[in-house]
């Protein structure tokens, strides 16, 4: 048989040419059902290509999850300089000895810690939220 389109020699049970992927009409619906290529437009083509894109342009869920472990050592560290300086400036301040079962707490290193840790927390999340909405170039 030859193709209607191109005219190139192809055999009797193909269903497309494969010269010009011209399709042959089958008069057999049961062998064929729907043999009909999908019209693809522009505009789903265009969509495919975004999401594709988008999924290029930021990090994976595992790539993520290694960016916050590495993330942990900026914070710790954080942690320790606001503590070291909040200690250095208030370090001199008298505060009220906190005393349990005999022993006396100095109360400004618990509140210098405390302080360190918060600035420590507020760091890590605002650099973690960055790395979510950071894109490729």
């Amino acid at each position: 048989m030859q193709c209607p389109d191109c005219g190139y020699e192809v055999d009797n049970a193909a269903v497309f040419c494969p010269q010009c992927r011209f399709q042959f009409q089958e008069t057999d619906d049961v062998l064929f059902p729907d043999t009909t290529i999908p019209d693809t437009t522009v505009n789903d083509r265009e969509m495919d290509e975004s999401i594709f894109e988008e999924r290029q342009t930021t990090f994976s869920d595992k790539e993520l999850r290694m960016l916050e472990v590495q993330l942990m050592q900026p914070a710790v560290l954080v942690v320790l300089v606001i503590s070291l300086v909040t200690y250095t400036l208030i370090g001199t301040i008298p505060f009220i000895p906190l005393t349990i079962a005999g022993l006396n707490f100095g109360i400004t290193g618990i509140l210098c810690l405390a302080c360190g840790i918060l600035a420590g927390i507020v760091f890590f999340f605002f650099s973690k939220r960055s790395l979510v909405k950071f894109r490729y170039r």
